[in-house]
């Protein structure tokens, strides 16, 4: 490798300060996540507001949709249907707002009707 492309890249090898630390890396281990489905055979858009509204209250979320389904494009059926999937320690939150948002959007809708 040349000195320019080793000076650039702050691989162990590199000089000064570039190096992390020991503080600054995170420690490997085995541990592995167990994911919980919060939602499930929702469209993939559905999924993504879903996603979204999760991620706003800072928990972790992924869409999980079949290949195939995603690039053809389908958004009905077996191929076309999403999940939603937490970290478990995170899912009972998850849930609960997940709860309040659908409850209290058909309350809002309600008193929308009732207003008119």
């Amino acid at each position: 490798m040349s000195d320019t492309m080793r000076d650039a890249l702050p691989w162990p090898h590199s000089s000064g300060s570039e190096r992390a630390t020991e503080a600054e890396t995170p420690k490997g281990g085995r541990e592995s996540t167990r994911w919980i489905v919060v939602a499930e055979n929702v469209n993939p858009a559905e999924a993504s507001v879903i996603k979204g509204r999760l991620e706003s209250e800072e928990i972790l979320a992924v869409v999980q949709q079949e290949a195939i389904g995603s690039v053809f494009g389908l958004t009905v059926g077996p191929l076309g249907s999403a999940k939603v999937l937490v970290p478990e320690p995170l899912a009972e939150r998850a849930l609960a707002i997940l709860a309040v948002t659908y409850d209290g959007q058909e309350a809002y809708d309600e008193d929308d009707e009732q207003a008119d």
